[in-house]
């Protein structure tokens, strides 16, 4: 995002996850396996509700947030 400081860029870049629509059954159930395969699944939760977000540094590079790296 890109503007000068005070106009809310942060603020909306905060609530994004919140503001998202809900995920329907079938993608739950595929972001919980995936999580499952990766181990990284919540002890106690028996499926992901939520849409997966990352919140990357902000000093990131185009190669570093797609993954490709050297």
């Amino acid at each position: 995002m890109i503007g000068p400081p005070g106009t809310g860029k942060t603020l909306v870049a905060r609530a994004l996850p919140y503001i998202r629509p809900c995920m329907h059954m079938d993608e739950s159930l595929d972001v919980t396996r995936i999580y499952s395969v990766a181990d990284d699944l919540p002890e106690g939760i028996p499926h992901i509700n939520n849409l997966p977000s990352r919140l990357p540094h902000h000093t990131i590079s185009n190669a570093g947030l797609v993954g490709r790296g050297n």
